[in-house]
């Protein structure tokens, strides 16, 4: 296991260059949104967020308004936290994730 798993403490220095926030990683605000705005995106899906016309309206608001960002934030948090998964024998870990597997 020890070879497989990552070290649950990485070097700083090789993680430096994979955070999406440069410029106030460990702090919570609308940076993120502002730097995929300004093409500084990670990942694809950064791009994608930021230039698809059914998101980017969305991220332009988030990334002008702390407030709006906070507000939005804890909306999002607020229905993570109502939403109560089925566990046990009553779940179940989908083979594809937009169809329940009764249906493949």
């Amino acid at each position: 296991m020890l070879h497989k798993c990552p070290d649950p403490i990485p070097d700083p220095k090789a993680v430096q260059y994979v955070r999406n926030d440069r410029g106030t990683p460990m702090k919570l605000d609308k940076n993120y949104y502002k730097n995929i705005l300004d093409n500084k995106g990670l990942l694809i899906v950064d791009h994608q967020l930021a230039t698809d016309k059914r998101t980017k309206t969305f991220v332009k608001k988030m990334a002008k308004s702390q407030d709006y960002f906070f507000k939005e934030f804890a909306r999002a948090i607020t229905i993570l936290s109502e939403n109560n998964p089925l566990t046990g024998t009553k779940g179940e870990i989908r083979k594809q994730c937009n169809l329940a597997n009764k249906f493949h």
